[in-house]
């Protein structure tokens, strides 16, 4: 059967909950996708047991292991490897959230990547916690917009799950390195967007997101634990998003900036630095952070 599809999984020391996500995996009715497994240094059991899922040859499984490097250095070694025309990233203390998912992927939506614009389909995620969808409904029918435009709205943020062009996304690789193994998401998304690609957001969820699992979740560590990610994704984000969307949501501007601001003076940044890595308002605005505590 040919790959459409590649589902992407980094994993580290999660062996008990993707044994959830494999069972929602292999419940799907359309099953022309592999499962490429990322495992970035785990130390427990996760081999031994998806070695336990190949034997079962139900689904097609591709297990690769590196040494721990971080998230964003997982998914780009994905991408590149990733077989699939689309590709499609699940954490994996997640599943999918029924057994028709892929199939409605392609029966219902696949057109809408025609358009070269559009580099992929964002779909919601249920939380089993809030027991509804974990980000805001754009609409109840599927809108084409970009990503800015979801940032513009304070309302709009939340768990969601893409999945998206394989070939475009080696365009926009994270820029990991041995010191630095994570970088906010958020990168890729002003990345694609000021190069002007949309989203297809689909009203409908694609992603279960269980929100009691909080061990090795980078999205709550500590800022500073990750400075010089944190601090790549500040710079991009006031460089790249747009006067006129921060004017919609300036509570953001305002976060970005403290960010931005606390990463650099943990990292010694100089202002010149800091001037040309933003502005000359914003490096001067960052001093301020100082008297600001930092969080998650």
């Amino acid at each position: 059967m040919s790959v459409k599809l590649t589902i992407f999984t980094p994993t580290y020391n999660r062996a008990v909950t993707l044994i959830r996500l494999y069972e929602s995996l292999k419940a799907q009715l359309d099953k022309s996708f592999e499962w490429l497994i990322v495992d970035d240094g785990s130390i427990d059991n996760t081999e031994q047991v998806v070695q336990d899922f190949i034997a079962e040859n139900l689904i097609s499984i591709r297990y690769i292991k590196q040494e721990n490097a971080g998230k964003q250095a997982a998914w780009n070694n994905a991408v590149m490897l990733a077989e699939g025309s689309l590709f499609c990233g699940i954490d994996s203390d997640d599943a999918l959230a029924s057994d028709h998912n892929i199939e409605d992927i392609f029966n219902k939506y696949t057109d809408l990547l025609n358009d070269k614009k559009v580099i992929g389909l964002r779909f919601l995620a249920y939380s089993n916690v809030k027991q509804t969808f974990d980000g805001q409904k754009l609409s109840d029918q599927v809108v084409i917009c970009s990503y800015f435009d979801e940032f513009s709205n304070p309302h709009n943020f939340g768990e969601r799950i893409d999945v998206l062009k394989t070939e475009v996304l080696k365009q926009f690789l994270y820029p990991v390195s041995s010191n630095i193994k994570f970088i906010p998401e958020i990168w890729f998304y002003v990345q694609v967007s000021n190069a002007g690609y949309t989203f297809a957001y689909i009203p409908e969820a694609l992603r279960l997101f269980f929100d009691e699992a909080t061990e090795n979740r980078l999205s709550r560590s500590s800022i500073l634990s990750h400075a010089q990610g944190h601090y790549i994704s500040r710079t991009t984000m006031l460089k790249l998003i747009p006067i006129r969307i921060y004017s919609k949501n300036i509570m953001m501007l305002i976060k970005t900036v403290i960010r931005f601001g606390q990463c650099a003076n943990f990292l010694n940044i100089n202002f010149k630095q800091r001037r040309q890595d933003s502005n000359v308002v914003y490096a001067l605005l960052s001093y301020l952070s100082k008297f600001i505590k930092s969080g998650t």
